[in-house]
């Protein structure tokens, strides 16, 4: 089975990404393609560009500050292939929690969740999914209610695991972080708000 990852990443981000692709590579027990864009305009942009080039069975979309544990694929193509999407655990460099299917909360196995920060799909997915709006925060919120509409939920998989690095360069794309969180959000809201119940 192969999985693609999709990885944006911009300029000042070298050595992030060096270790991101590495990571995919060494501690993936799936054949994995990675595809990267570099200083496009958001996060979703380059999942979008990336999503034309994807080959395989699965599609995750990542970005060049997370750095994969080993087993995460294991334990996301586990719930895709039990009809769900997987919701990440995620801790800091210190080893803190950052998110466990909600932020700052352990949630145990399997438990239902609103949604998942890093998305990994069934590749037919993503014809149901895609295009994302071209915003930076919120692409995972879109990500995630759009398959969720098309019948598949999240559920947390403590195993699909990562450790954040909290890159800075690029962080609010183009605006402050507080900016683009607002901007990114009344985007996300108008889309949802825009589709028929």
């Amino acid at each position: 089975m192969k999985i693609t990852v999709v990885i944006p990443t911009v300029t000042g981000r070298e050595t992030d990404l060096a270790r991101c692709l590495k990571a995919y590579e060494t501690r993936s027990e799936h054949d994995v393609y990675t595809v990267t864009f570099k200083d496009l305009g958001t996060c979703a942009e380059g999942w979008n560009n990336g999503a034309q080039f994807a080959k395989g069975d699965y599609l995750h979309f990542s970005a060049d500050d997370l750095e994969p544990h080993a087993g995460w694929d294991v334990a996301a193509v586990e719930a895709v292939e039990a009809g769900f999407l997987p919701a990440p655990r995620i801790i800091n460099p210190a080893g803190r929690l950052d998110s466990c299917g909600l932020h700052g909360v352990e949630m145990e196995d399997w438990a239902p969740v609103p949604m998942s920060v890093i998305p990994f799909m069934p590749m037919r997915l993503w014809e149901q999914v895609g295009p994302v709006p071209p915003i930076h925060y919120y692409s995972d919120n879109y990500v995630s209610w759009r398959a969720a509409k098309a019948g598949w939920s999240t559920v947390v998989r403590r195993g699909f695991a990562f450790t954040h690095h909290w890159a800075q360069p690029g962080r609010g794309a183009g605006m402050t972080y507080e900016q683009r969180m607002a901007h990114d959000r009344r985007v996300f809201l108008d889309a949802v708000s825009a589709q028929p119940t």
